[in-house]
């Protein structure tokens, strides 16, 4: 079968591993305090340095930010490997501020110029033959390019693109500097300058990926539930000491790595002529986006992706932690993100008449800008033009060695209600998807932030839209036996501060929702027909819904289709149906709840897709990490904290077509570390290659 989940469990008694990794490491450091092995979080500005909330005056000289780091970063993003030269292609993002310098510290040639692209350029210095390192061999030097300067507080955001030589055998651990000749102390002394490492795979390397989602606590978590979960820390130090026993290659981030949910709180006086209780949304969609709430809004998106990135600024006691590892995670995995939450919680999937009102817009534009910078090493001009992305939004296509394509989906940036990804983009993607997969893929790695293959919502979405308060509150006091879930419940049934049910917004981003079902079975409809003309297996992973899940799509098995004649109806190994989704829960953010859980375990049926297709949730956790029936004996979703690591591995000895293993490691019960992992196994596609033609993509109906 194509999946095997282990029992997991804590400690000893012969449990399954991913290859490299071993056994869990006893895990004796409370969570509230750092970790020994962890990167201090720098020093944290006052209150003071939070976003300001009233419309910005003009901004004060450069001396009142001295709290400020003059830079900030490093941040490694993946970008591809290119196969015909065996290149590594990667690139190094920092923010620099000259004028933030200590007076002592700022080099004298750079006196008095400010902020901005100017005569100090950073450049990064790479190690890479795995002897040499700083001040014993001369580095490859690549230099930045400035891409973007804020208007506040004067950041520069400068990009370095890597490029390195793919070792032959062996892999080599790469070390790199960030040389900033502003500073007149690294100048002096390259020891003052922090030293970097990541792993660079060989050309005959099986790829080790790690999988994360919702990296953030939402403010709407509360101090003593962030409490009982020890902090952000326990699952994302997991994962780091994972990282440094056998170094993973890349960072797979499904969603949720910044959370801009607050941007409506925090800017709430600003904003206010948006937000007023009384006003209905035709109204609201009038209101004038102006020049202070763009600016308010500008600057609370960059300071508040310092604060959860790097824990610069105030920070809650049981964020420091995470912030901390964050910081190290993306100064060493090289990473490869696609948005969620990174706007703001639900955008795309509110009313039109919300949608397209000015404010919604600014927002989005300041919020996607934002995410291009930290996330994507590129603005919305360059991001296409010079920086490989495709089709509108930040879709990418990137080669994981010759055998594994990562073909990530932007499924926020063109998002509306009525559509997730515009019919000219899929065109777009799947155009290049024929052009650049080479012949020796055998598998096809499609990251969506939400599960493409998920419990359906259409039986509660209808009762949500039509039933009343009190009808909704019975039956949802029902099925949690009576109220033991009051904040479920609440959650279920309130509305958002614009009038609009929490709930039919949260089912509305769901690829399963009732209004997705066209786009959704065009998009699976596409990658089948890809599948079966390369042979190619095609494998989802996603996060955003804070539980564990594994499913897969096949082929409904018919005794009428002669197996010689169908391949596909031979089993998983011969059948271009068969395609497994993976979800992770949020390695940070808070489970969800067991009202949420049971809702979706009862959805989950066995269903059909087409005629030919079914869709299925697999029975993955059939015991808890406690050793234990999971709750309320549900094995299809299970709530607990995790991430996942996929590796591609050799079945039958097939050197030539390799396929994946996957594993999930979960929050143990004492939120310390992970136990045993749950093991899915993915062998590759073994389809008959059909000569290569035209091919039309399946129609795909409007919504109307």
């Amino acid at each position: 079968p194509p999946m095997a989940a282990s029992a997991p469990h804590r400690g000893g008694g012969g449990g399954n591993y991913a290859p490299g990794y071993g056994p869990p490491p006893p895990m004796a450091v409370p969570p509230q305090q750092p970790h020994p092995n962890a990167m201090a979080p720098p020093p944290q500005p006052p209150m003071d340095m939070r976003p300001p909330m009233m419309p910005p005056p003009p901004p004060p000289p450069a001396q009142s930010f001295r709290q400020l780091p003059a830079m900030v970063g490093p941040m490694l993003q993946f970008v591809s490997v290119e196969l015909e030269r065996a290149l590594w292609h990667g690139s190094v993002l920092v923010m620099t501020n000259e004028s933030l310098l200590p007076q002592g510290a700022r080099s004298a040639s750079g006196a008095g110029q400010g902020a901005g692209p100017g005569a100090h350029v950073p450049t990064v210095e790479v190690w890479d033959d795995g002897v040499h390192g700083p001040g014993t061999g001369k580095p490859k030097t690549f230099v930045a390019k400035a891409l973007y300067t804020e208007p506040t507080y004067r950041y520069t955001f400068w990009r370095a693109d890597i490029t390195l030589v793919l070792p032959q055998e062996s892999e080599v651990d790469v070390l790199y500097q960030v040389y900033w000749s502003a500073d007149e102390h690294a100048v002096q002394s390259p020891s003052a300058r922090r030293t970097h490492s990541f792993r660079l795979p060989a050309q005959a390397s099986r790829w080790r990926m790690c999988v994360t989602s919702n990296n953030q606590f939402s403010p709407r978590v509360s101090e003593a539930t962030r409490a009982t979960l020890r902090g952000s820390g326990p699952v994302f130090r997991d994962l780091l000491a994972k990282h440094k026993t056998n170094p993973f290659h890349v960072w797979i981030g499904t969603g949720g790595q910044f959370n801009g949910e607050s941007v409506w709180d925090d800017c709430e006086q600003v904003l206010r002529p948006f937000l007023i209780p009384a006003l209905d949304n035709v109204r609201r969609s009038h209101v004038v986006w102006t020049a202070e709430m763009a600016a308010a809004v500008e600057r609370w998106y960059l300071l508040e992706y310092m604060r959860q990135w790097f824990g610069i600024g105030s920070s809650s006691p049981m964020e420091v932690d995470g912030q901390a590892c964050f910081r190290q995670a993306v100064e060493t995995i090289p990473y490869s993100f696609t948005p969620d939450s990174e706007i703001f919680a639900g955008y795309g999937s509110y009313s039109p008449t919300l949608q397209s009102s000015p404010v919604f817009s600014g927002i989005k534009t300041i919020g996607a800008k934002y995410y291009a910078l930290f996330q994507a090493h590129t603005t919305p001009e360059l991001a296409h033009r010079e920086h490989g992305f495709l089709a509108e939004g930040y879709h990418s296509l990137k080669q994981l060695g010759p055998y594994t394509v990562l073909l990530t989906l932007d499924t926020r940036t063109e998002r509306h209600l009525a559509g997730i990804v515009d019919r000219a983009s899929y065109d777009q993607l799947f155009a290049d998807l024929d052009a650049r997969v080479p012949p020796t893929a055998t598998n096809l790695i499609v990251v969506a932030s939400n599960p493409v293959i998920f419990p359906r919502t259409k039986n509660f979405e209808s009762l949500l839209r039509s039933a009343s308060n009190s009808g909704i509150t019975s039956i949802i006091s029902y099925a949690v036996n009576g109220g033991s879930s009051k904040q479920a419940r609440n959650d279920w049934i309130s509305k958002d501060r614009f009038g609009e049910a929490n709930a039919v917004t949260k089912l509305n981003d769901f690829w399963t929702c009732a209004v997705h079902r066209s786009e959704r079975s065009f998009l699976v409809h596409s990658l089948q027909d890809f599948a079966r003309r390369r042979s190619c297996r095609v494998t989802f992973v996603s996060g955003h819904v804070n539980c564990l899940s594994a499913a897969h799509f096949r082929t409904v098995q018919d005794a009428k289709y002669d197996a010689r004649k169908y391949p596909e109806q031979r089993g998983f190994v011969s059948d271009f149906r068969s395609m497994i989704q993976l979800t992770v829960s949020g390695m940070v953010q808070e489970p969800a709840d067991g009202l949420t859980l049971r809702a979706f375990h009862f959805a989950g049926k066995t269903a059909p897709f087409d005629a030919y297709t079914e869709e299925k949730m697999y029975h993955t956790f059939n015991m808890d990490v406690n050793q234990l029936p999971p709750p309320n004996n549900n094995q299809k979703l299970l709530g607990r904290r995790s991430y996942g690591i996929i590796i591609e591995h050799e079945f039958d000895n097939d050197r030539q077509r390799p396929g994946l293993l996957s594993f999930f490691y979960v929050e143990d019960e004492t939120c310390v570390g992970t136990a045993n992992p749950y093991i899915i196994n993915i062998p590759p596609l073994r389809y008959p290659i059909l000569p290569a033609q035209q091919q039309q993509l399946p129609p795909m109906q409007q919504q109307q």
